[in-house]
């Protein structure tokens, strides 16, 4: 024990005296995780820019622009009144969606004569265009809902006459674990792991490549301390790091951003754990067999694009190709994200997330193993042309 303790207070000591590195391990996660917690704090889309663009100028018509004036959904814009107007502010981004009333509106509603509104809303942004659809359907569902009304009530229908008559069917309606379709919730804590996953893996993968640059690995490879040994004491330091990053970043997300993070603490500590250990394991790894720190960067770069957007967390893993599927499940950001969201948003039990659990669990074993098993000797330069990029040569006195 006092081996492992030895060198891993031997890292600590590498972990501060390198300003970069200290940044890297203990603010950087904390500072990517503000950012994008500024990004995503509205968590729910509204003030939807709309014009109206009224060819009809009547009562009528006049309420259906009071109808979104008064949604919260929509901020309409006022100076926009005609169709190329529209057009113009749909180009330079002015406005999101617009509503155009066709001349007669009002003439045409009283013959009972059908009339189009035309609706319009910019889809080159999902996000703009799926809210701007709904709330606009919001508002014509409701505004038509009056109008039915009043007409009833024009005819000498009571009150009551006219509710038998509009609540024939009712439609109740009940949004399980994300009540408030928050896009903080559905998208934050994806990124948060990541975050995790990325600079944790980059961090841990330079120990050991720093040592090689350093031409001080050889210490460690020729000392009387078994391969375990090495690895338990130069990860520590960085595993305890990421389990209080992952803390902290929990911690944060909940009390600054809104997330919510519910069901077993006990469920979200155990999947931290393993999701930081096949981290820092996987990170070891990488760095006892990459000749040099540029080249770890490279290999983690390579890993920061398809991350996040083949694990399923952000489209369905059921509309996703079976081959990417199958890619997706080796990497233990998928499991970790998913399991993530079952505990958290979702707050069910052990029984759901077991599977989960089992596939951290196998990754972690795997990584470890992998990390422990380096061979304790030199590897041999390569044959003809000088190195690069500090890569595995060493002076004639080692060879």
């Amino acid at each position: 024990m006092r081996q492992i303790l030895n060198i891993a207070h031997y890292e600590m000591l590498h972990i501060f005296k390198e300003k970069i590195l200290f940044l890297m391990v203990f603010l950087v996660p904390l500072g990517y995780a503000a950012l994008f917690g500024a990004a995503y704090v509205s968590a729910v889309l509204n003030n939807v820019p709309v014009a109206i663009v009224d060819l009809d100028d009547s009562k009528l018509s006049r309420e259906i622009a009071a109808a979104f004036a008064n949604s919260p959904h929509f901020k309409v814009v006022d100076d926009i009144k005609t169709y190329p107007e529209l057009q113009e502010g749909m180009k330079n981004g002015r406005v999101r969606a617009g509503v155009v009333i066709p001349e007669h509106f009002e003439q045409d509603i009283s013959r009972h004569t059908l009339t189009r509104v035309l609706a319009v809303y910019d889809g080159s942004n999902l996000i703009w265009g799926y809210n701007t659809r709904k709330y606009i359907r919001e508002v014509f569902n409701d505004f038509i809902a009056g109008r039915a009304a009043s007409y009833l009530a024009g005819l000498g229908y009571t009150k009551n006459e006219i509710r038998a008559i509009m609540d024939t069917v009712s439609l109740n309606t009940e949004v399980w674990y994300n009540p408030t379709f928050s896009y903080t919730n559905f998208l934050y804590m994806g990124l948060i792991m990541i975050i995790l996953h990325q600079i944790g893996l980059l961090s841990v993968s330079l120990t050991v490549t720093r040592e090689k640059e350093r031409r001080t690995w050889l210490q460690f490879l020729s000392a009387p301390v078994p391969a375990w040994k090495i690895f338990a004491g130069k990860a520590l330091p960085y595993f305890l790091a990421g389990f209080f990053n992952y803390a902290l970043l929990l911690w944060f997300a909940a009390r600054f951003v809104h997330l919510k993070i519910g069901g077993s603490l006990t469920l979200l500590i155990l999947l931290g754990l393993l999701y930081d250990l096949i981290i820092t394991a996987a990170g070891f790894f990488i760095s006892t067999r990459a000749p040099n720190s540029l080249q770890v960067t490279r290999y983690v770069m390579l890993l920061s694009v398809p991350l996040f957007m083949i694990s399923g967390f952000t489209w369905p893993w059921t509309h996703i190709p079976a081959y990417i599927n199958f890619l997706a499940r080796l990497l233990p950001s998928t499991w970790m994200m998913l399991g993530f969201r079952q505990v958290a948003l979702k707050e069910l039990e052990m029984s759901y997330v077991l599977p989960h659990l089992r596939a951290l669990s196998l990754m972690a074993f795997l990584a470890v193993l992998a990390a422990v098993t380096f061979p304790k000797r030199l590897n041999p330069p390569p044959n003809g042309g000088p190195a690069i990029n500090s890569g595995p040569s060493y002076p004639s006195r080692w060879k």
